[in-house]
């Protein structure tokens, strides 16, 4: 292994270590269901999730005027 991939390795180890490491969270949402959503876990557990910290936080991205541009485009 080279010196870079060796700093980097040790890198990654300290911060899953640490409970720094940055994991995202695998959502699926389902249109007119907003706030809500299924969140998938890598055991292939799933559960009800509330969602606030999206960029689609208001919900507009579900509102039938966007899906009806989206389709439009």
């Amino acid at each position: 292994m080279d010196q870079f991939e060796q700093h980097f390795e040790t890198a990654l180890t300290g911060l899953h270590d640490g409970g720094n490491y940055r994991v995202f969270a695998e959502l699926e949402r389902q249109r007119g269901c907003f706030p809500r959503a299924t969140r998938h876990r890598g055991d292939g557990s799933t559960h009800d999730v509330t969602v606030w910290c999206s960029y689609d936080y208001l919900g507009m991205g579900q509102h039938p005027d966007v899906v009806a541009a989206m389709h439009e485009a």
